[in-house]
């Protein structure tokens, strides 16, 4: 059973440094890196004020499954494969790593691997080829980590659709931004829950 959790001073694995022809931006540089499945430490990530400092509830955790668990800020998340395969891709898109979520199923693994081991070790798609040799480019873009923020998301998400069906919170449509946002129960006219902005891989993004 995979098992992700994020700590302090951790750095990714080598990949191929030969830059493919995909990628048409210059080197990024930075500091937040990582490795494969780091086992301890905690690290003071906090979302806007949506997620309590204080230490969760047990029926706080989101569970679908037991195939990934993700442990971050105290909680402990269990995952099924399909559940946590569907995350990942969805987080791969929002970070504009790929432009779309109808991948197929070798680069939903490539995704999944570098998500839950900080590393692709044996590609299985172009996608995966594609991120192996760009590696020291898309890994860090503006210091932000690329497998950080994956994981990030995938438990931001989670998180996010756990306290819906607590009802802690509801789903609201956003005319302003025109699209669904987050509030407190019978928010009425307070305002929406924000969500930290996420950095951007689009203009390193895998063109298939």
């Amino acid at each position: 059973m995979p098992r992700l959790a994020h700590g302090r001073r951790e750095r990714p694995p080598e990949q191929d440094e030969d830059a493919g022809h995909e990628a048409g931006a210059d080197d990024q540089g930075g500091h937040q890196n990582h490795e494969a499945l780091p086992t301890g430490g905690g690290e003071d990530v906090h979302y806007h004020g949506i997620v309590p400092e204080s230490l969760p509830s047990p029926d706080a955790n989101y569970s679908s499954g037991n195939d990934y668990i993700v442990e971050f800020l105290g909680y402990r998340f269990s995952f099924g494969a399909a559940d946590f395969e569907g995350r990942v891709v969805a987080a791969a898109v929002k970070l504009g790593v790929v432009e779309t979520s109808e991948l197929d199923e070798d680069e939903t693994e490539d995704l999944v691997s570098l998500a839950a081991q900080g590393m692709i070790e044996e590609p299985a798609s172009r996608l995966g080829r594609y991120l192996v040799r760009n590696w020291e480019r898309v890994s860090l873009v503006d210091g932000e980590s690329l497998v950080y923020w994956l994981r990030k998301l995938i438990f931001r998400g989670a998180w996010l659709d756990h306290q819906v069906k607590r009802s802690a919170l509801e789903v609201v449509w956003d005319e302003g931004e025109a699209e669904f946002a987050y509030q407190h129960p019978g928010g009425g006219g307070r305002p929406l829950l924000e969500l930290a902005p996420v950095p951007s891989w689009h203009e390193l993004q895998y063109k298939p």
